[in-house]
């Protein structure tokens, strides 16, 4: 679950970093696939199936609002129409406007209804639009679902009818005009998709809408219900001709489909549910707050080690004590208590310099000490050389006890006897 959660978070980040380019594009592939379905359904006017026209009508639709893309389906609709019947193309306008007026003065924003009902009818999940209308809007949208289901079946009454009426006069708009209307409210499907539709859409939105856990996932599970069970009734109280079987498994698809859409829409957390009580002057509250799961992005970072660049261990600082060496001025480290391997003491990073410093200035002392005090100088002078190799061994990263207590109190020893002969020296200078 954590992985597909993992997906859902890195899906909706590209898709929010990306949206400017993301939504032209499916509103492009959206009017092309319209105009297609549209292009061979009727299919009598060849200059409207060119490739290039379909591309740049759906150019200009991917920039323009979903009532745009509803405008110029009607447009290439009529204009078929029109190119074998002249009087029928007007009657097809006077309906297609009616339904344009009608859906375009409550529901502009839901243009894209009216276009995929039929889309989707071609792969049988139309009843995947009432479900997502009332998951995400309210009944009025009832209005472009019902317009979707009627430009759907218009196009079986008009192919009908313009084939049968190819040579008309003035004298027959009437009757034609009477004939398709009454082709159209007699249409028994149409009014029981429709009908179905809108009980579907409001019993998604009044079951989401209750105060009441996975209000969201039990309202696509009810609108399920409703529309097989709708059809099931309708099919029996209307005779309406209708594969009962095919209906069933488009509305299963229907709803996976729509729990897709809810899973990346919001996944809430009900294990962690909240139920809060305030109150002001006027009144006493009641809230409970449901927590959204969000999981971000991991980071993930590598982080390269340069042996040559870094000499400090990856221990905690604060477990070391800062010395200050009087030899070099530079800061050490030495760990706070002895539970360290050989109580080693670490320099601050980025003071390379330290180590050769710090030999220089004892070689110096050393070698004045090798001549004024013979063996016992030689001594010090092993010592040194012994460290000094330590020294560079823990420079390479090897194992070493460089620097341990000994170490530090020959250390200390020696930069006493140093002060000591400098003020010896300089007590014999002024002397003279």
């Amino acid at each position: 679950m954590i992985k597909i959660l993992e997906l859902r978070s890195l899906l909706r980040a590209y898709y929010q970093k990306f949206q400017m380019i993301v939504d032209p594009i499916c509103k492009f592939v959206l009017a092309f696939v319209t105009l297609r379905m549209i292009n061979s359904a009727l299919a009598y006017e060849a200059r409207l199936e060119k490739t290039v026209v379909v591309l740049l009508v759906s150019l200009l639709c991917a920039f323009t609002p979903p009532s745009i893309l509803v405008l110029f389906a009607m447009i290439f609709s009529i204009l078929h129409v029109w190119a074998v019947s002249k009087l029928m193309a007007l009657i097809v306008f006077v309906v297609f406007i009616i339904l344009y007026c009608f859906f375009l003065r409550f529901t502009p924003q839901y243009g894209y209804a009216v276009v995929a009902i039929p889309i989707l009818y071609t792969i049988n999940v139309p009843y995947l639009v009432p479900i997502l209308l009332g998951l995400m809007a309210n009944p009025i949208t009832m209005l472009p679902s019902a317009c979707g289901v009627v430009v759907y079946y218009m196009f079986d009454i008009i192919k009908k009818h313009t084939i049968a009426n190819t040579s008309l006069t003035m004298d027959d708009v009437l009757p034609l005009y009477t004939e398709v209307y009454e082709d159209i409210v007699n249409h028994k499907e149409i009014l029981v998709v429709a009908l179905v539709f809108a009980l579907v859409i409001i019993t998604v939105y009044t079951v989401r809408r209750l105060k009441m856990e996975y209000a969201s996932e039990i309202a696509v599970l009810a609108g399920a219900v409703v529309n097989v069970f709708g059809f099931l009734i309708c099919d029996l109280k209307f005779e309406v001709a209708g594969e009962i079987g095919r209906m069933i498994l488009g509305t299963l698809l229907s709803v996976v489909l729509a729990f897709i859409v809810l899973f990346f829409m919001r996944v809430f957390d009900y294990t962690a549910v909240e139920n809060v009580q305030f109150e002001d002057d006027d009144y006493y509250y009641y809230v409970k707050a449901v927590p959204k799961i969000e999981i971000g992005l991991q980071d993930r970072k590598i982080k390269h080690i340069n042996e040559k660049s870094s000499l400090v261990e990856d221990e905690d600082e604060d477990d070391y004590e800062e010395i200050l060496d009087e030899e070099t001025g530079e800061v050490i480290f030495r760990p706070k208590n002895g539970s360290k391997a050989g109580s080693q003491v670490h320099r601050q990073t980025g003071s390379r310099a330290f180590i050769p410093a710090q030999f220089r200035r004892l070689r110096e002392d050393l070698s004045s000490a090798v001549m004024s005090h013979g063996q016992k100088g030689r001594d010090e002078l092993d010592a040194y050389e012994a460290e000094k190799r330590n020294a560079k061994a823990y420079e390479r990263g090897e194992e070493t006890e460089y620097l341990n207590e000994d170490d530090l109190m020959r250390m200390d020893e020696r930069a006493h006897r140093t002060e000591q002969r400098d003020k010896e020296q300089s007590l014999e200078q002024e002397g003279k």
